[in-house]
Order: structure tokens, then C-alpha cells, then sequence
């Protein structure tokens, strides 16, 4: 992975806004046990200083949310994915009832970055930052402000986040000192290590097994909402579809078709193309032919099935 960056960007580290991201914090003596009861990931687990990847499901199992929680002595807070927040906030509040559980959101004063690539350890201790041991998260001061630091990347398992007050952000880049990661290139790295993106690849119909989320799911838990589905889907090997990473002799386009011998099984969600990596796509195709090395054509291109999410 690290020779790949390298190959598509031409260096070694390099850092990105991560605009949309939302911040909430959740307080009240039973937080941990609400929230445990909502959310995919196993929460009361959570030692403080730990994160955990979860999603929020709606009750027939489908995605709505994704995000990743922090744990704190005193608070969680829920490090939302981009276009979630609002919804999440506003089912998690018609959820309480006699529970002593709140939320705030500070995704107004805040501003997350992501710092990607083989180098970005070394950038982050050279800033000042932290770099958190794999699951954990740590606290810099910059400019009299707190700026919390994410073990991974948003694209690389080797790369840091960190989520820095507004007023904190310029003087956070100025120490960084590293080259902006371009949107399209940020597009082609994510897309050839196979990450869905929630409401490009993952849609509010899909199962946490469709889009290969299982790594934000706890299966040793006891309820929560839409457990029964995605538990059951677990036992019997249930979905019809997965996503998929393909290689394709030309790029494609999202929307196009995915077929073998004359017939349709699946559709691509996102595509990309890069020097470094050819044509690549992730598509949803049917369990069946979802295999590596499965030979499929796109809308009269040829391609192949490459495999899924790197992260797991």
C-alpha cells in the first residue's frame, strides 16, 4: 500500500480536508448503555482512549450511518461520517426517553483533517502532533488549543486523522507543511483500496455485508437496532450481492453495468483511472461471481474482480 501512494501521488505523505465530517458529543451516566443499544460497535467494551468503528442501522439491518466513536472518562464522541450527522442526531434523540443521555454538536468548531501516506507518522511527530497506537486516539496542544489525533487515515491504514479547533487549523498545516491531496487522486486511492463511501457505495438499502462493513460490527454483543437482521444474515450467508473492486481495460462510469456470458449481475458505484493503477471500479455483483480473478465486461469493456476493502 505504501509503494502504491507513492506511485499515485509522487510522495510520501500528504494532507487533505475532510470537509462534512461532524463531531458530537454524547454525555449523561448512561451514554455508554444507550448507545451500546443503537449502535453497531460494542460501546460498553470502549476503555478510554479507544476508538471503534460502528454504524447506525435502521431496523431491517440497513446502513444509515457510519462513523467512529472515542472514548472518553466523561463523554463518547461520535466522529460522523460526512452528510450523517443531522439524521443520526435527530434518531438518536427520538430514542431517549427516561435516559440520561445528551448530545452536542461541535462539528461547527471544528475541522478534521487527514494526514495519508507512508510518511505521515513522521509529518505528525515533526508538527507536534500525536500518533495513536492502532485503535486508540491522543490529545496535542497547538496554539492553546486541543487537537485530537486518530490512529489511521481516511485512505490509508498508515496515515493519522485529527480533528483540530477552526481557529487551530492554519497553524495545524503550516507545521504540517505537506502538499494538499488533490480530490481526484484522493478518489483513486480510496477506490483501489476498495473503501466504500456511504451514499456513493453505500446507500441507506444496503446491508452491512453488501458494502463489507463488517468491521464496524460487533457480532459478539447482545441488541441493538437491526441486530436481528444483520445477525441472521451472519448465520446463514444470506446477502445476494458484494461490493467489489474491479480492474477494467478502459474506465467506466458509475451507473454502468456489470455483465457475464450476455447477462447482468451487478453495477458499478464509483470508477477512477491513474498511471499507478489503470482503471479501477467498485461495483456490487452477485455473491456467485464476486470471486477474484472473475472475468466480467462493463458496459463492452473487459474487466476482472480484484478483490475488496484492504482495511480488513
Amino acid at each position: 500500500m505504501a509503494d502504491r501512494f507513492e506511485g499515485v501521488t509522487g510522495v510520501r505523505a500528504a494532507v487533505r480536508a475532510l470537509p462534512g465530517r461532524g463531531l458530537v458529543r454524547a454525555s449523561g451516566a448512561d451514554r455508554v448503555r444507550f448507545l451500546n443499544g443503537m449502535l453497531t460497535a460494542d460501546v460498553a467494551k470502549l476503555a478510554a482512549g479507544e476508538t471503534a468503528p460502528a454504524l447506525q442501522l435502521d431496523r431491517k439491518g440497513h446502513v444509515q450511518a457510519e462513523l467512529v466513536l472515542l472514548a472518553d472518562p466523561d463523554v463518547v464522541w461520535l466522529d460522523v461520517a460526512p452528510g450523517c450527522e443531522s439524521e443520526l442526531v435527530r434518531t438518536l434523540e427520538k430514542h431517549v426517553i427516561a435516559d440520561d443521555v445528551a448530545f452536542a454538536s461541535l462539528s461547527g468548531d471544528v475541522v478534521a483533517l487527514a494526514v495519508e501516506g507512508p510518511g505521515a507518522a513522521d509529518a505528525v511527530r515533526a508538527a507536534g502532533g500525536a500518533v495513536p497506537a492502532a485503535g486508540r486516539f491522543e490529545r496535542s496542544e497547538l496554539a492553546g488549543a486541543a487537537v485530537l489525533w486518530l490512529s489511521e487515515g481516511a485512505l490509508t491504514p498508515d496515515g493519522v486523522r485529527a480533528i483540530a479547533p477552526g481557529a487551530a487549523v492554519g497553524e495545524l498545516r503550516a507545521r504540517l507543511a505537506l502538499p494538499e491531496l488533490a480530490e481526484p487522486i484522493a478518489e483513486v486511492l480510496r477506490i483501489d483500496a476498495a473503501i466504500p463511501a456511504l451514499g456513493r457505495d453505500v446507500s441507506v438499502r444496503n446491508f452491512p455485508q453488501e458494502a463489507r462493513l463488517e468491521r464496524a460490527v460487533s457480532f459478539k454483543k447482545g441488541c441493538y437496532v437491526g441486530q436481528e437482521i444483520v445477525a441472521r444474515i451472519a448465520s446463514r450467508g444470506a446477502v445476494n450481492r458484494v461490493l467489489v473492486k474491479l480492474r477494467t481495460e478502459a474506465r467506466v462510469e458509475p451507473g454502468s453495468e456489470v455483465s457475464l456470458d450476455g447477462a447482468a449481475i451487478g453495477q458499478v458505484t464509483s470508477a477512477a483511472e491513474s498511471a499507478a493503477t489503470g482503471a479501477i471500479a467498485l461495483a456490487y455483483l452477485k455473491v456467485e461471481h464476486a470471486a477474484p480473478g472473475q472475468r466480467v465486461v462493463v458496459s463492452g469493456v473487459a474487466g476482472e474482480v480484484a478483490g475488496g476493502d484492504t482495511r480488513r
